[in-house]
């Protein structure tokens, strides 16, 4: 009975391998770093707490904080604006500007409907984005061992 239920111990607590892989970086450089310090971090700016800020007549941006990702290089970065309206109508929010390890910012734009802030917290528009990038330093192939890899 006692050998069963360290089996299934063993098997609850081992870690699960997932396969990710970058063929190319941000900078479309092939990475230097190796594969086991790649990880996936997601997020979303929330819905109906989103902070936009009006640039324009035509033109909103948010920013987006993925700090606690931990990227040690700038990720490849993926968008989608979501709401309850409106927000298919809407442009730009595929396009993330200013990309760096710790955040980017997005901008919607005039297609058909002016976005306003009132229009975004009334629909709930929010930014949901998927993140790949490394969070361990590889320099001279020597593995930076004091990195926390989260």
């Amino acid at each position: 009975m006692f050998s069963r239920i360290l089996i299934c111990l063993c098997i609850a607590t081992t870690p699960v391998l997932s396969l990710i892989k970058i063929v190319k970086n941000a900078s479309g450089a092939k990475p230097t770093q190796p594969e086991f310090c790649l990880v996936t971090c997601a997020g979303s700016t929330g819905a109906g707490i989103t902070t936009w800020t009006v640039h324009a007549a035509d033109k909103m941006v948010t920013t987006v904080d993925m700090s606690e990702c931990g990227f040690v290089d700038v990720p490849v970065v993926t968008t989608s604006l979501a709401g309850s309206g409106w927000h298919d109508l809407q442009k730009g929010v595929s396009a993330p500007w200013s990309i760096s390890k710790t955040g980017f910012q997005i901008a919607v734009l005039d297609n058909g409907k002016a976005p306003s802030v009132s229009l975004a917290q009334q629909n709930k528009w929010h930014v949901n984005w998927i993140a790949v990038g490394f969070v361990c330093d590889y320099e001279n192939g020597d593995l930076d061992t004091d990195v926390v890899i989260p």
